[in-house]
């Protein structure tokens, strides 16, 4: 699947999914936003998740069906119906930005995503490390930096 993220300012960014039968899926980006869903595009490829927001797109859902109101939304995303990588990749990616935000080097990722997950009874993906935390941490600033150096109106592509 292609992923697109087109860079606004008077107007909204654009995040663009285009799946590989040809269809697409797109939706106005507010401001600051982007980087979320640019943490979910790192999170996801670098844990090689499929289950979690980019790769239910891929599998057909539209980006509007996860903006919905929850009782509007398909069964399937409703919280507690989501796949566990959807609900550890948001807990993931909410501990990830405020922590690239801040960063805060005392600030240990992988021990309070432990704590949020086990106080929610999600597992914690084993797949998860020491080392991967690192390349996720490294690959958000390189595309964190790229989005940044956009002009308005240019595009930045990447494949999930």
């Amino acid at each position: 699947m292609i992923v697109k993220f087109k860079k606004g300012i008077e107007q909204p960014s654009i995040l663009t999914c285009i799946r590989s039968d040809g269809s697409m899926t797109w939706t106005n980006i507010q401001p600051a936003l982007e980087l979320h869903d640019i943490a979910h595009y790192v999170v996801e490829t670098t844990l090689g998740f499929t289950e979690a927001f980019y790769g239910m797109i891929a599998k057909g859902y539209d980006i509007g069906d996860f903006e919905l109101p929850r009782e509007q939304r398909p069964v399937d995303l409703i919280p507690a119906n989501l796949p566990v990588q959807a609900l550890q990749t948001e807990h993931i990616v909410n501990l990830l930005h405020p922590g690239y935000l801040s960063a805060n080097a005392e600030f240990d990722l992988l021990s309070t995503l432990r704590t949020v997950l086990a106080g929610k009874e999600i597992d914690f993906p084993e797949i998860l490390s020491t080392d991967k935390l690192h390349c996720i941490y490294q690959r958000y600033e390189e595309l964190i930096l790229k989005w940044k150096g956009l002009e308005i109106g240019e595009t930045m592509e990447m494949i999930f």
